[in-house]
């Protein structure tokens, strides 16, 4: 394994895993259940209407998010552990000692982070 973590820090990173994955599917399934509510409720007049449309937009954003962060948390889970875990997706270096713990979901170093343009910091 790459970096050097114990079997404690491994069963860290896997119950903080499982735990943000329960916590993200909790915020998606409210975020997702105010989203027919809000749709539904009635547009009385122009301002009303607008401000609907951009509470909408706020949860569908909030979703997309949570989503995302969900699957890179689910994906990250079978890889705790084993050989690839702690390497770098796009270039194969180690990823930073500080920053696995930190982002225990993360599969590309910083560099490779911040060259993506911060979409994977």
């Amino acid at each position: 394994m790459p970096v050097e973590l114990s079997a404690d820090n491994l069963r860290d990173l896997t119950d903080r895993l499982t735990a943000e994955a329960d916590v993200l599917r909790e915020d998606l399934s409210t975020v997702e259940a105010k989203m027919p509510v809000l749709a539904a409720d009635c547009d009385l007049d122009a301002a009303d209407a607008g401000a609907k449309a951009t509470a909408l937009a706020r949860l569908r954003a909030d979703a997309r998010r949570a989503r995302t962060l969900l699957d890179q948390v689910l994906a990250a889970l079978p890889r705790v552990g084993t050989p690839g875990f702690g390497r770098c997706a796009a270039c194969g270096d180690i990823i930073d000692r500080d920053r696995l713990p930190a982002l225990p979901h993360t599969d590309v170093c910083i560099g490779c982070a911040r060259a993506d343009g911060g979409a994977r910091l």
